[in-house]
């Protein structure tokens, strides 16, 4: 039998980050052909050049799409997707795929998705089922997950959402999140290790930064979120790492206000545009808090027994572990979640944390659920109905 023709679609750093542990199990079981396809802020030397980690890992690039939008504007985004449809489309065209994998709720996503409907190729989707009501990923995740047959949700909550969409259930598989399987698996950094590498002394106190663009507000009022949490960092005087946004509707602004206080206050902030997988989950173990509105804030850090002050709406309605204190995007709300976050009573709270997104074993379920599935009848994987629940009709 020939292998499982299988290409991966990876749009951004963070995303990559999450589908490692499942790219190596792939690339490395010869029940599969692995095709990796890089896309998105992967190819932008502004945001870190990040194709470069995913070639030091050693993976095979099957091929590159390097339509990233020149700004961050809606119409160049537009403009991004609409040519990384073509690009997309003649490359699924000629390769015939089994299957596309991808991961989460990226608008880079999209032109994946058509390109794969219209071209009749199964997909599977990671991390669907979750609920962001803050941002543009909420619509994104939702209709990727309308056009995957196959479903891997990482706890049981979100599996019966996909389930409530109409998907049937013997295709959902709660499994985990991938995240997980990274932090159990990959040698992290020794402390000092991290200091040469980050120029920050981590047996002092250091807090973990990243804020993303809420994508459905008005880059105006995302330069003034910004603001408000660079402003209750500084009053707090934690010093702070501060890694880069995404590439959104108002990635840059948020960027050109960080390089602003970078500048006028270098002893309170550093700002390092990729820390690379290892060094930010290091980061994570060591800090004394994470603050933004990051999804590793709300998956992740549970496993380090991490505080993390949660800014705005981004994340609203993810399930959060107890670790992650909820504030409004002001400054005064950000700065009192700074000092709960920082009192020995919240962190003797987290004593007996255990992190509910998995347990480091998402991959290999993964990879042996895609087993079980018939990949030569496209037809009737493809000719999905719409599970009903019982209201009524």
């Amino acid at each position: 039998m020939r292998p499982l023709n299988t290409i991966v679609v990876t749009t951004s750093r963070a995303d990559y980050g999450l589908l490692y542990p499942l790219i190596k199990k792939i690339s490395c079981d010869k029940y599969f052909n692995l095709n990796l396809i890089v896309t998105g802020s992967h190819l932008s030397f502004e945001f870190g050049n990040t194709v470069e980690e995913i070639k030091r890992d050693g993976f095979n690039i099957f091929n590159v799409v390097s339509a990233y939008p020149s700004g961050d504007s809606e119409r160049d985004i537009i403009a991004s997707i609409a040519e990384s449809m073509k690009c997309l489309s003649n490359l699924i065209e000629k390769s015939k795929p089994d299957l596309v994998i991808v991961l989460g709720d990226r608008y880079e996503l999209w032109p994946v998705i058509i390109a794969c409907v219209i071209h009749k190729i199964p997909i599977a989707h990671i991390h669907g089922g979750e609920t962001t009501y803050g941002s543009t990923d909420e619509v994104v995740r939702h209709s990727v997950t309308k056009a995957a047959v196959i479903h891997f949700p990482s706890i049981e909550q979100y599996g019966k959402r996909i389930i409530q969409m109409g998907e049937e259930p013997k295709n959902v598989f709660v499994v985990g999140a991938l995240a997980i399987d990274n932090i159990k698996n990959i040698e992290l950094m020794h402390i000092e290790e991290l200091k040469h590498y980050t120029k920050l002394d981590f047996n002092k106190d250091i807090a973990l930064l990243t804020y993303h663009p809420v994508t459905q507000d008005k880059i105006d009022s995302t330069t003034e979120q910004i603001k408000n949490v660079l402003d209750a960092v500084l009053e707090s005087g934690i010093t702070t790492i501060i890694t880069m946004p995404n590439m959104d509707v108002g990635g840059r602004a948020i960027y050109k206000k960080i390089n602003e206080y970078v500048e006028k206050y270098p002893k309170n902030f550093v700002l390092i545009s990729n820390l690379g997988r290892v060094a930010y989950l290091s980061a994570m173990k060591y800090a004394k808090l994470m603050i933004g509105n990051s999804s590793s804030g709300i998956i992740e850090s549970a496993s380090f027994r991490l505080p993390v002050v949660n800014v705005g709406d981004r994340q609203e309605g993810r399930y959060k572990p107890i670790n992650v204190i909820d504030c409004l995007c002001a400054k005064n709300d950000i700065y009192d979640g700074i000092t709960k976050a920082l009192s020995e009573d919240f962190k003797e709270s987290l004593y007996n944390l255990e992190n509910p997104y998995g347990d480091g074993e998402t991959a290999d379920r993964i990879v042996n659920i895609l087993k079980t599935f018939d990949f030569s009848d496209k037809e009737r994987l493809l000719k999905k109905r719409f599970f009903d629940l019982d209201i009524g009709f």
